[in-house]
């Protein structure tokens, strides 16, 4: 009866699926989003139906608030907490998918930038903390992509300062 009910179950979760990805070709935040290493199709499909319109955020930092990827603050008066852990007031959906795709990165190796930021924050933080700032980074990554609406590219951060440098040449 038991063995019924998965097969059963299976073939639903199957047609749901293809369901899906059917209705995801009208979506181009989904191709966008599944270049970024470490966030398969599925992970795409979770991200863009909660992040919904990037629009709607003015900034990155709005996106990381809304996932609840940002600390919390803990201050009263002279006092400064130290220990601050972040304020999951988001969608817990989301910060599922970042951590999947987090932990992708981190043991596969996918981004080697990521990868060794990752490594950088372990020296100082717990690995709970750096596996959050990897988190943090591939909201930031996804905002920019959805927002720019192009394709991922994996650049290093010399690279990056040289392009910004030669646009703030190009500006002036």
């Amino acid at each position: 009866m038991y063995a019924t009910n998965l097969k059963h179950i299976n073939e639903q979760i199957k047609q749901l699926e293809a369901k899906i990805d059917s209705l995801s070709i009208h979506i181009p935040a989904i191709d966008l989003l599944a270049t970024i290493p470490g966030i398969g199709k599925k992970l795409a499909h979770i991200l863009a139906s909660e992040i919904g319109d990037i629009n709607r955020f003015n900034n990155a930092k709005q996106l990381v608030a809304y996932c609840g990827i940002d600390p919390s603050v803990k201050q009263s008066g002279n006092f400064n907490g130290t220990k601050n852990r972040i304020t999951k007031r988001g969608s817990p959906f989301i910060r599922k998918a970042l951590y999947i795709a987090a932990t992708v990165v981190i043991r596969q190796g996918v981004n080697s930038v990521l990868l060794s930021y990752y490594q950088q924050k372990v020296q100082t933080k717990a690995k709970k903390q750096a596996l959050g700032a990897i988190m943090n980074k591939l909201i930031r990554i996804i905002y920019s992509v959805l927002k720019n609406e192009k394709p991922f590219e994996l650049i290093t951060p010399e690279e990056q300062e040289k392009r910004y440098k030669n646009a703030l040449k190009l500006a002036s």
